[in-house]
């Protein structure tokens, strides 16, 4: 399976795959935004529990679900390691003759923390259902039209785009390429780019015309109809009342009420 293949695992049978799309959507935004606005550790932490406990519900292939998080990990872990020695405040630790602030260790932690639970569940959220279905499923929560389109077909052409540029280094290797840190592959793969922009162009335009020809007047028909049931609105409940639940926490742990 590709990278850009984000909806891969949909088939899979599991009681996030059977949510309503538009519920699913909005319930895992909201819970999605309680965790980044928290401010204690602590409750940060017991977010990230409820993002990996909703992973597991929705049982995707976890080896596969890590292979894609670690490189939102790797680009919050300089913050990590950084913030301890530059942020600040009266509270700090000398080890040998370096100075760590302890307000710097904290937010750095919090800022991974709330990182790696937002990441884990954008995968349950994008990844339990064919992407189209997902599109509509926003187009359902009034999401205006044309950012449902523009969604829908980014991620339709990403995948035309990349068998176009596969075809060009096919291409290249045929005539013998080999790429090096070297001027002359600079200007090869300056070429193959502008090559793969004017081959989409060109495509854009026959897509265009193909479309309006068969009737398009900026619209897209719904191919889906949504049914709210019993079980879509206890899921809903149970993860917008755990978001609730984690502000409340949180506001009572910074007022000084939970330690």
């Amino acid at each position: 399976m590709s990278g850009l293949d984000i909806d891969g695992h949909a088939g899979i049978d599991s009681p996030i795959h059977r949510w309503d799309p538009r519920a699913k959507i909005a319930s895992i935004l909201i819970l999605i935004f309680s965790v980044v606005m928290v401010e204690s550790i602590s409750v940060a932490l017991l977010g990230l529990a409820l993002s990996v406990a909703i992973l597991l519900a929705s049982r995707l292939p976890l080896r596969e679900v890590a292979r894609r998080v670690r490189w939102p990990v790797i680009f919050l872990l300089p913050i990590f390691f950084i913030l301890p020695f530059t942020g600040g405040g009266e509270r700090t630790v000398v080890i040998s003759t370096v100075d760590l602030s302890l307000d710097g260790i904290f937010l750095g932690s919090l800022i991974l923390t709330r990182g790696v639970a937002a990441v884990i569940l954008a995968y349950p959220l994008f990844a339990t259902s064919p992407f189209n279905i997902t599109v509509q499923a926003m187009r359902g929560l009034k999401m205006p039209e044309v950012t449902a389109q523009i969604f829908l077909f980014t991620y339709r052409y990403l995948f035309l785009l990349r068998e176009e540029m596969i075809s060009i280094e096919k291409s290249l290797a045929s005539k013998s390429f080999a790429k090096k840190t070297d001027l002359r592959t600079a200007r090869v793969i300056g070429t193959a780019l502008g090559m793969l922009f004017v081959r989409s162009y060109e495509r854009s335009e026959r897509i265009y015309r193909a479309m309006v020809s068969r009737g398009y007047e900026g619209t897209l028909p719904s191919t889906v109809k949504f049914e709210m049931k019993g079980g879509d609105w206890a899921k809903s409940f149970a993860v917008t009342g755990a978001a609730l639940m984690l502000q409340i926490i949180d506001f009572a742990s910074t007022q000084g009420v939970i330690i």
